[in-house]
């Protein structure tokens, strides 16, 4: 087995959404409660929150998020918004 040595692991990237995600909602929620399939729209993401995280994971990664990358579908499943923030790590 070998390891990617050009950046975070899926766990990491994972881990730190969590935390940036819990931090944009203002919630008190344990992190760990967020699961691949946790519709982010449950626990609290709005409009307003969302730019927050969404300023969060750039800073946090390094990257810059194009208006075009964006859709509803990243926060239908925690899931979809890790692979989608893997992709712009993987790019950089």
């Amino acid at each position: 087995m070998t390891h990617n040595t050009h950046g975070p692991r899926r766990e990491e990237i994972a881990a730190t959404i969590r935390s940036c995600l819990v931090s944009a909602i203002g919630s008190t929620m344990a992190a760990d409660l967020i699961a691949d399939d946790t519709n982010l729209f449950d626990v609290g993401v709005d409009s307003m929150n969302m730019t927050d995280l969404l300023l969060q994971l750039e800073q946090r990664f390094g990257f810059t998020l194009a208006p075009d990358d964006l859709s509803a579908d990243l926060f239908t499943r925690f899931a979809n918004l890790v692979a989608f923030v893997e992709s712009h790590v993987r790019r950089n």
